[in-house]
């Protein structure tokens, strides 16, 4: 579409656009608008078809200036975009609509974009990447929790008290400031003892007691509880045991490997590799993200580069959006307010500044090094989206290729590529910068905290 388009600098990081359509093609466009709405609409007084445009205008002239408007900036600004070479950060704030005296249409369009810097060294970082070691103790715990998993309830006919291990089904009604909770109430909750479950001191007050008896606590729950209503108050429990069960768990042997993997484990042995498997595939990615990790603190402490705040807050604004859609999959309910705190918010717009640099460093490393997404990369794109969204490769292809959900999986194959580049050309340590530094200084351990900070992660990472 034939318009001018001028860009004035606000700063390094945000442009102003003009955009200034012909008044030949808005008046056009406002004739064929006002035309096809003669043919539609009825005043009284007047024949179908033959009510004056300027009647017309009084009665409908703003909405049909705001749909012309509409249609223009939305046809007008990508083409804008790309004739100025602009690539926005976030979507622009459109603003100053107008249509002139002189019959042409014109806005402006705050656009963020990222703002000029410098290249950081990114060939022969230093990293150190944990060390991984798969002990017997770890796929140990790994084969309790299935068999845990696989325990079945029995009643216990004996008349005995409840204790550690067990699971209690209970009734309870709790109370806040004298009022019964009802929104609390429950039936047939299936409490195991020593888990925690609904408070870490709930469960001891169940041990020693009886089926079928009645009786009354009091429990504290933090100003940070999860459930509003009860947040930084004692409630009382009015609760009766109605049944006792106990887990019979499995004997660990080759008829159990047999029965959790349906057959595709002969024995305790071939069910113990392939745990060993898992808990190395974890370990490794662990070690990947922690190697990762190193890389963009060192890219982003070498690079001053200044993102809008507009950007930031936007970010910001997704990742609590993402975190509130992951809760509200799984069911879990949450106090939205608790998202707007000041203090969480300002923690998110830290990570989301952070994200942001990180992309604009990976994204300018990919095109000095000439990092480009070959067609097989596209292919595994289509793919994994296809398992996650269950749709045929080739229908999502047709779809969805120019779709912010496809643009986001590009974006992060193309960062995945650029990292494996800077892994391949790292300097790979023993032990953590910050040991190495301090036993090359000749310090003590005792005086040497990060050092013991850095230790004990790298234990966890084990």
């Amino acid at each position: 579409m034939e318009m001018n388009v001028s860009v004035t600098e606000i700063s390094p990081g945000q442009k102003k656009i003009r955009v200034e359509i012909p008044a030949s093609k808005v008046q056009q466009e406002l004739d064929d608008k006002y035309r096809d709405l003669a043919k539609k609409i009825k005043i009284k007084g007047f024949r179908p078809g033959k009510v004056p445009r300027s009647i017309i205008r009084s009665y409908y002239g703003k909405a049909v200036e705001q749909e012309v408007s509409s249609e223009f900036i939305k046809e007008t600004f990508p083409e804008a975009l790309k004739e100025t070479d602009l690539k926005p950060l976030t979507q622009a704030d459109v603003s100053d609509t107008h249509f002139d005296e002189n019959g042409s249409f014109s806005y402006t369009a705050l656009v963020d974009i990222c703002p000029p810097f410098e290249l950081p060294v990114y060939k022969g970082l230093e990293i150190y990447r944990p060390q991984i070691e798969i002990t017997e103790e770890q796929v140990g715990a790994e084969l309790e929790k299935l068999r845990q998993s696989h325990a079945q309830l029995r009643a216990v006919e004996a008349d005995r008290p409840i204790r550690e291990g067990d699971v209690a089904v209970v009734d309870f009604t709790p109370s806040v400031d004298g009022q019964v909770f009802e929104k609390g109430k429950t039936h047939d909750f299936m409490a195991e003892i020593g888990k925690g479950t609904l408070h870490p001191d709930f469960d001891k007050h169940l041990i020693g007691r009886h089926p079928g008896e009645t009786f009354s606590f009091d429990l504290d729950y933090a100003a940070d509880s999860p459930t509003r209503e009860i947040a930084g108050k004692r409630v009382r429990f009015d609760l009766t045991v109605k049944e006792l069960k106990e887990k019979e768990v499995p004997e660990l042997n080759d008829d159990f490997a047999v029965s959790i993997g349906s057959g595709q484990f002969e024995t305790l042995d071939a069910l113990k590799e392939e745990i060993r498997k898992g808990l190395r595939n974890r370990a490794e990615e662990g070690a990947s993200g922690r190697v990762r990790e190193q890389i963009t603190e060192k890219l982003l402490t070498q690079v001053e580069l200044e993102v809008s705040p507009r950007v930031v807050d936007r970010e910001a604004d997704t990742m609590v959006e993402n975190l509130k859609y992951q809760f509200e999959s799984q069911g879990i309910q949450f106090d939205a307010s608790r998202f707007n705190t000041p203090e969480l918010r300002a923690g998110y717009r830290l990570q989301a500044e952070k994200n942001i640099r990180s992309r604009l460093i990976l994204a300018k490393i990919a095109e000095t090094a000439e990092i480009q997404l070959a067609e097989e990369d596209e292919d595994a794109i289509y793919a994994e989206l296809s398992k996650a969204y269950r749709m045929e490769p080739d229908k999502l292809e047709r779809e969805y290729s120019d779709s912010a959900l496809v643009e986001q999986a590009r974006e992060r194959k193309l960062e995945d590529k650029v990292f494996k580049l800077i892994e391949a050309e790292a300097v790979y340590l023993d032990k953590p910068e910050a040991t190495v530094e301090s036993e090359t200084h000749g310090q003590p351990e005792d005086v040497a905290p990060d050092e013991d900070s850095d230790d004990g992660a790298a234990e966890q990472e084990k």
